[in-house]
Parts: structure tokens; sequence; C-alpha cells
């Protein structure tokens, strides 16, 4: 149940895709393109934080100039049946409808728009995010780590409840994760 509990974070840490960075020093720019949610148990357990990787995801869409990143745009989606985290027991329970239900949500969509330069290589920007019949907006900042002619490779790590998608119940006997989840995201936009 407490890994059923991380697979809703992993879907709230799919809303936080091109979320802040706390870390600039924590990510390489040649580091492979990963989603990955980062979660912890109510009684902390010693392989906390476990971690829920989502194997399957692809940029649908990316329209911005590399050399100037404002006002560009980007959709994400992510495929929830391809979520992993180490034990085929706990992904099975993460898939099941008391947490993702990815038989019926097999997909959590990212929008990523309004985006503006912070300062340097950080920009913030909008995320909407649409899974389980919900849509939120996510205030996000994110750094952009490496720039090619038509690409840009960015960088971010989000804290987000997995309650914003109605994931995993609030009782910790029966749910013993934590709600709050965090999102890490490496990731790269080419040009469509």
């Amino acid at each position: 149940m407490k890994m059923f509990k991380l697979l809703g974070l992993a879907t709230l840490t799919v809303s936080a895709i091109v979320t802040s960075a706390t870390s600039r020093s924590a990510f390489a720019a040649d580091e492979a393109d990963s989603i990955v949610v980062l979660a912890t148990h109510a009684e902390p357990k010693p392989d906390d934080p476990v971690q829920v990787r989502f194997e399957r995801f692809k940029v649908t869409k990316a329209t911005f100039d590399a050399k100037k990143i404002e006002g560009g745009k980007a959709t994400v989606e992510i495929d929830t049946t391809s979520l992993k985290s180490g034990s085929d027991k706990r992904d099975a329970h993460l898939k099941t409808d008391a947490f993702i239900d990815a038989t019926k949500f097999a997909t959590i969509v990212v929008d990523i728009d309004k985006v503006k330069n912070k300062t340097g290589k950080t920009y913030t920007a909008e995320a909407t995010v649409k899974f389980r019949d919900i849509t939120k907006k996510y205030p996000i900042t994110f750094d952009v780590v490496d720039q090619g002619a038509d690409s840009i490779k960015i960088k971010s790590e989000v804290p987000f409840s997995r309650f914003d998608f109605n994931v995993g119940g609030k009782d910790p006997k029966v749910t013993p994760v934590k709600p709050e989840l965090t999102i890490k995201v490496a990731l790269t936009l080419k040009k469509t």
C-alpha cells in the first residue's frame, strides 16, 4: 500500500514535469531523460524515499526559440502503465484503481506555457496537468542545462500532493505513504 501511495505521487510528479529546480548541481547536462517521483512513508522506512520511475513518456509538441526560450510551449504525455519502483508487487498495486488506476487513466498530459526568464538559465512557467478527469495548474521553475540549435534540456525538482488528483486514501493505516511527493525531471525538448 505504501507503494501505491507512491504511484499516486508519481502521477502528481508528472504534473510537475517542468517545475522548480531546487538544486542546479544535482543535475548534469548529459544525464538521461527521466521522470521520477520520490515518496516517503508516514513512518520512515530504510528504503525511503521510494523512487517510482515512468519508463515511457514523450514530448508530443514543443514550440520555442532555443536562443530565446521565453514564450515557448510544450506538451508532455506520460504513460502511467510504464511505472517501475523496483518491486513488481508494488508496481501492480500502484496501477490499481486504489491509486493511479492505470487501466482507466493510462496517460498524464502536461501542457507547459507562459515561460519567462527568471535569471540566467532559470525560467518560470505554468504547467497544466490533466489526469484522472482532473485538471490542475501549477507555477513551475526549471533550469536549462543544455541548448542546441533546435532543442533544450531542462531539469527540475518539484514538490506536489497526491491528493490533487485523488490518488490513494487519507488514512495512513491504509495508505502509509505521505501525501507530499517530489518529482524529478530531466527532459530534452526538441522543436516540433
